[in-house]
């Protein structure tokens, strides 16, 4: 039972929780630099050449589950500890705090004062009943009173102790809400040409919504690199009578019955070229070794002694670039331009660029976006502070004794508890 209590109190503790989250933040620092995901052979064809600093190769990184960090069984387990502590936290202090503050202190003696933040004493007249003086005008301005003969109590913005509980009550929710979605999220990236129609299928309902990209567009920045993809979404279904364009670019997705549709890439898919004649569409592939946002294909061109050529393009306006692969000669060619090369006469007739959408199902979202909300609610809460005062008549001396306290932000309380006083005082 002694060691249970020791427990608690070191998994409440404050310094627990930082510790925790340093943790945390440090392994969610690795999950974003390691790629998440991969094969495991990438991991260890790349780890072992390149070591985490200098002693984790590819084989530790899997063992340390560093390829999935995020639904690894040591990072659910921190997330745990860590809603733990934060409740064992609120239990131990905050709610105490609470329930501390919402009881009413009474202070018959006047010696207790002298032990308060502020104190003003007043000689007063006789014949005036200043404790319902004083009830009266704190009541008018929003004060909460518990009143006796000669002698009251009054409190405001009591409100604020509620703010660290709520602000613990959400951090838990989006700690729970994070582990939920890392482990039940779906997530699938799509390319679409202009078009091209992607179904989607609830399996519950068995109702279909085909989505369609309605129009692509590129915004580059003055040295041509791009600036923001935009993509307008055609979402049709017949039977549930929908028919809606909708439009996402980076940053801004698109919501659409529990899914969330992203901006996430672009790319040349596909080009049609008109080669000796002959009308062809070419699917292209990315060529990471030229560079990043390169596509291309290998193709043969001559009417007699064929050659292989290599066609690359970099952005959606082109030029394609042919290279010979033998002497690396290279020709461009521009859009609906002839041009000859190895008596082959060919023409690009159009570049045809894919949307790259990322649509990702996530059942976190709403605890997320309550999580967030309770924070938000509950920090606003946290800076009101809890404003007390006292007032006793003493009848032996027919002084006035008014006392006050104060949580937070004490000389801004200490101005209008001043005039408090003086107004009791004159009242």
């Amino acid at each position: 039972m002694i060691f249970f209590k020791n427990l608690i109190l070191k998994i409440s503790s404050l310094k627990f929780a930082i510790l925790l989250i340093i943790f945390i933040a440090i392994s969610s620092g690795l999950g974003t630099l390691i790629p998440q995901g991969n094969d495991q052979q990438e991991y260890i064809d790349f780890y072992d050449e390149n070591p985490i600093l200098g002693f984790i190769n590819g084989s530790k990184v899997l063992k340390l589950q560093l390829d999935h960090v995020y639904t690894s069984y040591w990072f659910l387990f921190l997330l745990i500890l860590l809603c733990i502590s934060l409740a064992a936290c609120s239990f131990r202090r905050q709610i105490p705090s609470l329930k501390a503050a919402l009881r009413w202190t009474d202070y018959k003696d006047k010696r207790r004062f002298y032990k308060l933040q502020l104190i003003n004493i007043y000689e007063v007249t006789k014949g005036v009943d200043r404790i319902l003086q004083a009830d009266c005008l704190l009541k008018k301005k929003g004060w909460s009173i518990s009143k006796f003969k000669n002698r009251l109590s009054a409190r405001k913005g009591i409100v604020g102790k509620l703010g660290p509980i709520i602000v613990h009550i959400g951090l838990i929710i989006l700690l729970i809400g994070s582990a939920y979605g890392n482990f039940i999220s779906q997530s699938k990236e799509q390319f679409l040409k202009l078009g091209e129609s992607l179904d989607l299928i609830n399996e519950s309902t068995n109702s279909k919504v085909t989505i369609t990209l309605d129009k692509f567009l590129i915004e580059r920045e003055s040295d041509g690199t791009p600036k923001q993809f935009i993509s307008n979404l055609n979402f049709f279904s017949e039977e549930q009578n929908l028919n809606e364009i909708k439009t996402t670019q980076v940053n801004k997705p698109i919501r659409f019955r529990g899914l969330t549709i992203y901006q996430a890439d672009w790319s040349v898919s596909n080009i049609v070229m008109e080669i000796d004649s002959v009308l062809y569409q070419l699917k292209l592939k990315a060529i990471p070794e030229i560079g990043d946002q390169i596509w291309g294909l290998l193709i043969e061109l001559g009417r007699e002694n064929k050659k292989n050529y290599l066609f690359t393009i970099d952005n959606e306006g082109g030029p394609l670039k042919v290279s010979n692969i033998t002497d690396f000669s290279e020709n461009f060619v521009y859009l609906n331009d002839p041009i000859e090369i190895n008596s082959s006469k060919i023409t690009l007739k159009q570049i045809i660029p894919s949307s790259g959408l990322i649509i990702k199902n996530d059942p976190s979202i709403p605890f997320i976006y309550l999580s967030f909300t309770l924070i938000i609610i509950g920090t606003i809460f946290s800076l009101i502070p809890t404003n007390q005062i006292w007032i006793l008549f003493d009848e032996n001396s027919n002084k006035l004794f008014v006392g006050g306290l104060s949580n937070r932000n004490l000389l801004g309380f200490q101005k209008e508890f001043l005039k408090l006083s003086n107004e009791i005082k004159n009242y």
